[in-house]
């Protein structure tokens, strides 16, 4: 793989081929299910580039660079379209730019996005009601940390399916979506980090029950300090280091120079991450989730106000 030195938390990452390589190509097997499902499970992963209608997918830019403009985070001595972001802005999960944006829910609920997962599923599909987006300013302290999706939305059907969709352009050195080769595959990962759950608590330690209760009862979040007394079953992501993680589990990390247009698919126990953004731009994307519709759903994800990661999803366990 050519291109810049990819960093992490300022931390130049290792880019000899034992380390990192680009993402498989999978647009050739777009037509064929079987192919398709047989490079999900060799790989973890489908990359599908130009798979969506990149004038659709430019036009959803559009209305979120707008908002974006609205609230005074680009520069405005360069055009909007640029996504120039001023000096002093600090962001990296936004899904508030998702909510009631037509032209992007266009792009992830309906056309090619639906038709792919109805083909690829054998049935009809559903998405989750609630879509992340991720909107990465340039700096050292925006990278995705390296997760299983699994941990965060474990509820329902495991044959669930994350959607990562560039919402424009997205070079090497802008920080786009890193897999890590092989982590599916990872029997001992899967069933210990794999098995956790975000939202449970050990109910049997201390006040936790209690505490959990009274928040609930006053139909409010926990506050900080509140959930630093209680213990979680997982804090969501597998580490905090994406340099340390591939040398920990002897995979390479993959990925591509993205397009607005290009869609990769990823399983539950995918591991993924990202690099720095080290231009001056910010990098957009979202974050979707497809199942077949007949199997069950994670509720913490549906509705016009669903739970999230919220008091009313905590769940009690016993440690």
């Amino acid at each position: 793989m050519t291109g810049p030195m990819l960093t992490y938390q300022g931390e130049p990452m290792d880019s000899s081929p034992q380390a990192l390589g680009e993402l498989r190509r999978s647009d050739d097997a777009v037509e064929n299910r079987s192919e398709l499902h047989s490079r999900m499970r060799e790989d973890g992963y489908l990359f599908l580039p130009g798979m969506l209608d990149r004038e659709e997918v430019l036009a959803a830019h559009r209305t979120v660079v707008e908002r974006l403009a609205a609230v005074e985070i680009l520069d405005e001595r360069h055009p909007i379209e640029e996504g120039i972001v001023r000096a002093d802005a600090q962001l990296s999960f936004m899904p508030e730019l998702a909510r009631d944006n037509e032209a992007l829910d266009k792009v992830l609920y309906s056309g090619s996005m639906m038709s792919f997962y109805e083909f690829f599923l054998g049935g009809p599909a559903r998405h989750f009601d609630y879509t992340w987006f991720r909107a990465k300013t340039p700096g050292t302290t925006t990278a995705t940390q390296p997760h299983y999706d699994i941990v965060f939305m474990g509820r329902g059907t495991k044959n669930l399916y994350t959607s990562w969709t560039p919402l424009h352009d997205v070079p090497f050195e802008m920080g786009g979506l890193l897999v890590l080769e092989g982590s599916h595959e990872l029997q001992a990962l899967r069933q210990s980090y794999g098995q956790t759950d975000v939202d449970k608590y050990c109910e049997n330690e201390g006040d936790a029950e209690s505490i959990v209760a009274r928040a609930r009862a006053e139909q409010r979040e926990l506050t900080a300090e509140e959930r630093q007394s209680v213990r979680w079953n997982s804090t969501g992501h597998y580490s905090g280091d994406a340099i340390e993680t591939r040398r920990e589990l002897g995979c390479r990390w993959l990925t591509a120079e993205y397009e607005a247009g290009d869609l990769l698919v990823l399983s539950m126990f995918t591991m993924h991450s990202s690099s720095d953004n080290q231009t001056g731009r910010i990098r957009l994307s979202s974050d979707s989730r497809y199942q077949l519709a007949s199997e069950s759903v994670d509720e913490r994800w549906i509705g016009d106000d669903p739970p999230k990661h919220g008091i009313r999803a905590k769940q009690g366990m016993i440690c």
